[in-house]
């Protein structure tokens, strides 16, 4: 059995969804579906009860499901055993991040590491699925926001704290203040922040949390996945943006009034790494991050 399609499998399993499941392998739904069919066609049987709009397990895949995971495990072991005999790996390592968090000033660490530590092999990977290349054992290090660092496998420690704070033109009456409660803001059109998966999105999760606390239903006009989209729609008029301060795209501030939700809505940035990294160099951008975060 093709290990790869053992992968795809049990995130099937795990997701329950053809697309959300293909976002995370990499690979077209239509490639997904044939490696699938493969998989039951070397097995002569069928893994899943499917119907219009959803897969669920049955007999066949609960019982594959735990052999595919240790398969998957030993071969992610075994990779990494041969790794570690190689001289060429002694002094490499790779971090992977969401696209998002190039506004926490992840890029200009990075930079500041190579250049002190040219001698060291870091490849950097942006990705929308970094936790799982750190399960994977594709990466060393995983920059990931408070929704996603929940494994209990991982060593974690806090890279960056943000607040939740709202977009407005500059003739909006709210522009000039330094906060705004949601009760005022109960009249306004929203612009939220899309999610890629089925998840939503953390900024988007926790303002619409809030909301529900507050017994208040926004009126959400467009949502999108990109902050500088958002921004855009502020700008021309069609309402105002929620996002986490530090996302705010800085060349926007130049056009628009950022203003902190109050209370306060806090939201975390995570460096999430195995307990055992994997070469000195590791250990050499784990010290580095460590003295830069403590600072």
């Amino acid at each position: 059995m093709d290990i790869s399609i053992l992968e795809e499998f049990v995130s099937l399993v795990e997701t329950s969804s053809f697309q959300e499941t293909a976002f995370n392998m990499n690979i077209s739904q239509s490639a997904l579906t044939k490696h699938i069919q493969k998989l039951e066609s070397e097995l002569g049987i069928s893994l899943f009860d499917r119907s219009a709009r959803m897969i669920k397990m049955n007999e066949y895949s609960k019982t594959l499901y735990p052999y595919a995971k240790h398969m998957i495990e030993i071969s992610q072991d075994a990779i990494a055993a041969l790794q570690e005999l190689s001289n060429d790996r002694q002094n490499y390592f790779s971090v992977a991040y969401a696209p998002v968090l190039g506004q926490y000033g992840l890029i200009d660490l990075i930079t500041e590491f190579s250049k002190l530590y040219p001698e060291k092999n870091m490849r950097t990977i942006e990705t929308y699925q970094p936790l799982t290349l750190l399960k994977t054992k594709k990466c060393d290090f995983a920059f990931l926001g408070e929704n996603e660092a929940v494994d209990h496998d991982f060593n974690k420690m806090v890279y960056k704290t943000d607040h939740l704070a709202v977009v407005l033109p500059l003739n909006h009456k709210y522009a000039k203040r330094q906060n705004v409660t949601l009760e005022e803001l109960a009249d306004e059109k929203f612009i939220l922040h899309a999610s890629v998966t089925s998840i939503p999105h953390e900024e988007t999760q926790k303002f619409l949390e809030l909301c529900e606390n507050k017994k208040f239903t926004p009126n959400i006009v467009a949502e999108s996945q990109f902050t500088s989209t958002m921004v855009r729609y502020v700008l021309g008029g069609s309402g105002i943006a929620v996002l986490n301060r530090l996302h705010i795209p800085t060349d926007a501030q130049n056009h628009c009034a950022v203003v902190d939700i109050y209370p306060t809505v806090r939201s975390y940035i995570y460096l999430l790494y195995r307990r055992k990294v994997s070469c000195a160099a590791a250990t050499d951008f784990l010290h580095f991050m460590i003295e830069k975060i403590s600072q």
